[in-house]
């Protein structure tokens, strides 16, 4: 599991997501899943890892093929798998953890998601992939204080970061599958 510490105001797609300060952001890749109980699932790796107040995401994509990125004050921590024999349609998981050392507007950390979701797809699509995710893609976008930003869009100063962090990211952990 990747976990990182800190004092985050965050957002979450993922189980038991929503909108809150954490200090704790997970990465876990699952093993012995129960598809019928995944709440219990999650809320027993964030026991096991003693954390309180977090969020986190899950996997079936081994941690090895984690990819970091940083940009100035943007770094990423991206698990991306588009073949999980598990899955009817055999495609994957891709997990985004986005942390900004800044503080974002709520709008902007919306926007964060959308220029980090468009970055995915178009790393996909660059990569030959004709579908735009996966049926479990997650993404946390965290940010830690500092400078302001009010923007987020991939054409702002901000989501510029964002966008190649995830790009390259995305691309960096698909190719630890070759």
């Amino acid at each position: 599991a990747l976990i990182i510490k800190g004092n985050f105001n965050a957002i979450s797609s993922g189980l038991l997501g929503g909108w809150k300060r954490v200090n704790f952001l997970f990465n876990h890749t699952v093993k012995n899943f129960d598809l019928k109980n995944p709440i219990e699932y999650y809320k027993k790796v964030a026991e096991r890892y003693r954390l309180k107040n977090y969020f986190g995401l899950l996997t079936s994509v081994p941690m090895e093929k984690l990819s970091f990125k940083k940009y100035d004050c943007v770094s990423t921590f991206v698990t991306a798998g588009v073949k999980n024999p598990n899955e009817k349609i055999k495609i994957g998981t891709i997990n985004i953890i986005i942390i900004i050392d800044a503080k974002v507007s709520d709008g902007g950390m919306i926007n964060a998601v959308i220029t980090a979701t468009e970055a995915k797809t178009k790393a996909l699509i660059e990569l030959g992939h004709n579908f735009t995710g996966t049926n479990t893609d997650a993404i946390i976008v965290a940010t830690t204080g500092g400078n302001y930003y009010e923007y987020a869009g991939p054409a702002s100063k901000l989501g510029r970061k964002i966008w190649i962090c995830v790009n390259e990211a995305v691309k960096d952990s698909l190719s630890k599958w070759d």
